[in-house]
């Protein structure tokens, strides 16, 4: 039998910051989270690229991944607010 561990550390630090995203090139907010060991977790709020660590991450290849990653980094802002 064979055990299955999923390791989901909280968010040490979060913050929105204002800067131009490497994809879209326009300026922009970014919903960051920092994790110990995995470093920060980066969505912009214009183009809906998530970014990890400063590694470009890509979107699911469905309609509206955009917003859904917009939705789904706002959504866990609000949920991690305290």
């Amino acid at each position: 039998m064979t055990n299955l561990h999923i390791y989901a550390p909280p968010a040490i630090e979060r913050r929105i910051v204002a800067d131009i995203c490497p994809d879209c090139g326009k300026r922009s907010r970014f919903i960051c989270f920092f994790y110990e060991w995995h470093g920060w977790s980066e969505t912009c709020l214009r183009c809906g690229r998530h970014f990890e660590d400063g590694e470009w991450m890509p979107l699911d290849f469905v309609r509206g991944s955009r917003q859904k990653s917009i939705d789904a980094a706002k959504e866990r802002w609000r949920r991690n607010a305290s």
